[in-house]
C-alpha cells in the first residue's frame, strides 16, 4: 500500500490549505522497464474520475489513477527538509523487507548496547540519558533525550559533535541520526 511519512503528510495538507477547493491528485506519465514518471499535482473534483482509487489520509484523500494502482502500492512519500527548502521524495520501498526487517532488528540491538554501554555512561554524570526510538526502512535513527539532557542548552552541541559522530563512526550502515526530543527547559535539565 502507498506509504507516506506524516511529514510529508502535514506538509502537503499544509500545501493543500492555501489551494481553495482543491484536492490531490498522482498520475504516472511514463512506466517503462521498471521505471516511472509522474507528478502529484492539485486539482478540482471534476478532473476526479471515477476510476480513480482514492486513498484516505487523516485530514484529506490523494486521488490515484487506478491503472497505477498497482505501481503505486509500493510508494513511498517522504518530505526532505534542510535549510533552505522542502522536498518530495518518491521512493519504491524494498521488495525483500523480511531480509531487511532481520537486519534491521539486529542493527537496533547492537544499537541499544552500544548506547548503554558507551553513551548514556556519561550521560548519567549530567542526569540524562538516550533511547533509541526508532529506525526507518532507510537507515535513518531517531533518538530521543530524557533526565538532564531534555532542554539542556548544550544539548545540541553533545548530539552532533558526540553521539551523532560516534554512531556514525561505530555504524556504517546508518544513513543519517536525527534527535526528535522535545527539548523543554525542566526542572531535571542540566544547563
Amino acid at each position: 500500500m502507498l506509504k507516506i511519512t506524516s511529514m510529508a503528510e502535514k506538509y502537503l495538507y499544509y500545501l493543500l490549505s492555501s489551494k481553495k477547493n482543491k484536492l490531490i491528485r498522482i498520475r504516472i506519465i511514463n512506466n517503462k522497464n521498471n521505471s516511472f514518471k509522474g507528478n502529484v499535482y492539485f486539482c478540482d473534483k471534476k478532473e476526479i474520475k471515477d476510476t480513480d482509487f482514492e486513498f484516505q489520509l487523516k485530514n484529506f484523500s490523494i486521488f490515484i489513477e487506478k491503472n497505477n494502482f498497482q505501481l503505486l502500492q509500493k510508494l513511498k512519500i517522504d518530505l526532505i527538509n534542510d535549510t533552505f527548502n522542502k522536498k518530495l521524495t518518491f521512493t519504491i520501498t524494498q521488495k525483500d523487507t523480511n531480509k531487511n526487517n532481520k537486519k534491521l532488528i539486529f542493527l537496533k540491538e547492537k544499537i541499544n548496547l552500544f548506547l548503554k554501554e558507551k553513551i548514556n555512561p556519561k550521560l548519567l554524570n549530567h542526569g540524562g540519558y538516550v533511547i533509541l526510538k526508532k529506525i526507518t526502512q532507510d537507515y535513518l535513527l531517531m533518538l530521543e533525550f530524557y533526565g538532564g539532557c531534555k532542554g539542556c542548552s548544550m544539548i545540541n552541541n553533545t548530539f552532533k559533535y558526540w553521539i551523532e559522530k560516534e554512531l556514525l563512526n561505530n555504524f556504517t550502515e546508518l544513513k543519517g541520526i536525527s534527535d526528535i526530543t522535545k527539548h523543554n527547559v525542566n526542572k531535571f535539565s542540566y544547563f
